[in-house]
């Protein structure tokens, strides 16, 4: 005898991810971006396709973002006050 399970619904499939912060629920705004090798670090606008080195932020943590002593960090999100500035 087989036995049927109904069909699982999921909700909210087109939700934007929540921020990668441990313990944050903020909706994800910007996409973080790391180039170990290069030592950079930069922020682009949420809409951009996440994945591999690329975490989300929400809105408060991607405006506190400090990059590591002696990377550059760079702003490319529409609306940025400075494109790129140096970590010290």
């Amino acid at each position: 005898m087989l036995c049927r399970t109904p069909a699982i619904t999921l909700a909210g499939m087109n939700v934007r991810p929540l921020c990668a912060r441990p313990g944050c629920q903020g909706p994800t705004v910007a996409w973080l971006t790391y180039d170990y090798s290069g030592q950079r670090v930069w922020l682009d606008d949420a809409p951009v396709e996440g994945g591999g080195d690329q975490w989300g932020l929400c809105s408060g943590h991607a405006g506190r973002l400090r990059a590591p002593q002696g990377w550059t960090q760079l702003d490319r999100r529409s609306g940025a006050s400075a494109s790129a500035s140096l970590a010290s």
